[in-house]
């Protein structure tokens, strides 16, 4: 039978990492060897949450760009005030509760391999229409390469939202020194039983990663359950103080 000989050459290509990719490899490496974490799953109805969604697109100003992400920042920083323990760092022994609710965005830059975590600063005293004009603020000056002063540190909690490229569950590694990320997969269409009757309806699955040092599953129990409760029921979202 004839042979087919492979090209002369190096059978590897090197690529060195830019500082960005240097960096979140140290950084990813430490909290997966330093952080002793645990996840916690919960599956919620957003039937709701997306026709919300709409109604605020059609009709809202300023809302024509409103994101499930930003449904979802709104929810945290309302539970993560309820929940003062979820927004803390494990720093030097001791426990530091942030008083700013500062939650940071994971995306994709631009071009190339990596990893961006803008923030929204004090996303518990605000809308989700502020949320969601500031979040799509911070998110293009970081992808353009000019990030303003802040708008990549400071993060005090964490969301990595993969559903738009069809994932339907992952967990996410904690960011340290933040005590908690979560993780969100893709909404979906499912039967589900309502009142005794399958219905069709609309379901998201959500992970959180947990510092174990900093809070413990009961506490990770009652968060999740609280981000369910008010993405399940999006109007909470919209009423200061829910």
């Amino acid at each position: 039978m004839p042979t087919t000989e492979r090209a002369a050459g190096p059978d590897v290509e090197v690529v060195e990492p830019t500082r960005m990719q240097a960096t979140i490899a140290r950084r990813m490496a430490e909290s997966k060897s330093t952080v002793p974490e645990f996840q916690v799953t919960v599956e919620a109805r957003v039937d709701l949450a997306v026709s919300l969604r709409q109604q605020l697109k059609d009709s809202v100003a300023g809302a024509e760009k409103v994101t499930m992400t930003d449904f979802l920042v709104r929810a945290c920083a309302l539970a993560l005030r309820k929940f003062p323990e979820v927004n803390s760092s494990w720093v030097d022994g001791k426990f530091q509760r942030k008083r700013a609710v500062n939650i940071g965005l994971a995306v994709a830059p631009s071009q190339g391999m990596g990893l961006l975590v803008p923030v929204v600063h004090d996303a518990d005293i605000k809308d989700l229409i502020q949320i969601s004009i500031e979040s799509r603020q911070v998110i293009e000056r970081a992808r353009s390469g000019r990030p303003g002063e802040g708008d990549l540190s400071g993060a005090t909690f964490s969301i990595s939202n993969l559903g738009m490229y069809g994932v339907d569950e992952f967990t996410a590694i904690i960011n340290p020194p933040e005590a908690a990320i979560l993780a969100v997969g893709a909404i979906k269409d499912v039967p589900v039983v309502e009142d005794g009757r399958i219905v069709p309806g609309k379901v998201m699955r959500m992970t959180l990663s947990v510092d174990h040092r900093v809070f413990y599953g009961a506490t990770a129990a009652q968060f999740m359950a609280e981000v369910k409760r008010l993405i399940e029921n999006p109007v909470t979202l919209l009423v200061s103080g829910s």
